[in-house]
């Protein structure tokens, strides 16, 4: 266990910066073997000339030694690179949403609406979006949050990406790309700053200023308080505003579905196994199987479910339990069909039609 929480923590120090300098207006480069700060300055700033005054700003850190070794870690001022705003895309909008711009501007959101840096996003009950990136990274904004796009970065000929987020309440799903070792993706909360490199997780931040992290694939580093903490696959944490960051927690696996019953045309039954440390689950219906399309979102402590007012269509579900400190584990995924009903068959009228007259004669 030692040994892999040991090995957790090199790829950690290799792949992520430390997030407390990120809090600055500053990007973190590593150095490379065959680098040098005029290289460096000509690639990724809008002069060669730059490299002077990175030297300047990073004189603690080079020391008195000219040669830099591999690994050694730089700061250079966002605005002194040549990077170009990329805007985020909707894809999927299902119950709508709103756009607050920079400017204060609000407009509806729609299909393809396009997202710049310093906008926000606001979605109310039964509204869901999924947003994709520069780099085809993408994010669910679910419902009842709100989500600030502070930068939304993109270097071309590098294909170096800083996208920073800043989620103020709600729920939020990510799926990101393997970044390159140059770019930074990172959510930050009231409560903690979570960033990646390339992984899946859910993201919840409360009224409470309370952040929930749970990972499902990848590595994650959480900060908060002055403290970083790793996240594996698996493996949520929980970060309270003015608290210690707590230690990482093994989710919950995916429970046990073990009766489906259609019991009318448009009612279906589910029931499963209850799971040891799960105060509740979490049930989503959706239309399609990205999830894009959300029609149910709900919690029960009850170990059964009945969907009701299921209209003809293909379905989708996702269930999973919820533990004490509200983190939420594995999913379990359903999907299954209600059929149109069959026409009844026209009934068959039997006409009698008069062939003749038979007349009687006394």
């Amino acid at each position: 266990m030692l040994r892999l929480s040991a090995l957790i923590w090199l790829m950690l120090a290799i792949t992520f910066p430390p997030l407390l300098v990120a809090q600055q207006e500053v990007w973190e480069y590593s150095f490379r073997p065959g680098d040098s700060l005029w290289k460096i300055a000509e690639k990724y700033t809008t002069s060669a000339s730059n490299w002077v005054e990175i030297q300047q700003l990073n004189s603690d850190r080079l020391g008195p030694n000219r040669k830099i070794l591999p690994g050694t870690r730089i700061e250079i001022p966002l605005s002194m690179l040549k990077v170009q705003p990329t805007p985020a895309r909707v894809i999927a909008l299902s119950g709508g949403g709103t756009l607050v711009r920079a400017s204060g501007e609000r407009e509806a959101l729609t299909l393809d609406t396009k997202l710049y840096s310093g906008d926000r996003v606001i979605t109310e009950a039964g509204q869901n979006l999924r947003i994709q990136f520069a780099d085809k990274s993408e994010l669910q904004v679910l419902a009842e949050t709100e989500v600030v796009f502070d930068r939304l970065s993109h270097h071309q000929q590098s294909g170096m990406v800083d996208t920073r987020i800043r989620l103020n309440s709600g729920r939020l799903n990510t799926r990101v790309n393997r970044l390159s070792d140059d770019s930074h993706y990172e959510i930050r909360t009231p409560a903690a700053i979570t960033a990646v490199r390339g992984t899946g997780f859910r993201l919840s931040s409360d009224s409470n200023q309370i952040t929930r992290t749970e990972v499902s694939e990848g590595l994650v580093a959480v900060a908060a308080g002055g403290v970083e903490k790793a996240l594996s696959a698996g493996f949520g944490i929980l970060a309270e505003k003015g608290k210690p960051l707590s230690e990482p927690v093994r989710l919950l696996a995916a429970p046990e579905i073990i009766r489906q019953q259609l019991i009318n045309r448009n009612t279906l039954q589910l029931s499963w196994v209850e799971l040891d440390g799960a105060e509740n689950y979490r049930y989503q219906l959706a239309q399609d199987l990205a999830f894009n399309r959300i029609t149910l979102d709900e919690v029960t402590a009850l170990s059964t479910v009945e969907l009701n007012d299921l209209q003809p269509g293909s379905y989708f579900l996702r269930l999973r339990g919820i533990d004490r400190l509200q983190l939420q584990g594995a999913d379990t995924s359903l999907d299954f069909t209600i059929q149109s009903p069959a026409l009844e068959p026209e009934p068959k009228i039997k006409t009698t039609v008069p062939i003749g007259v038979l007349l009687l004669i006394p």
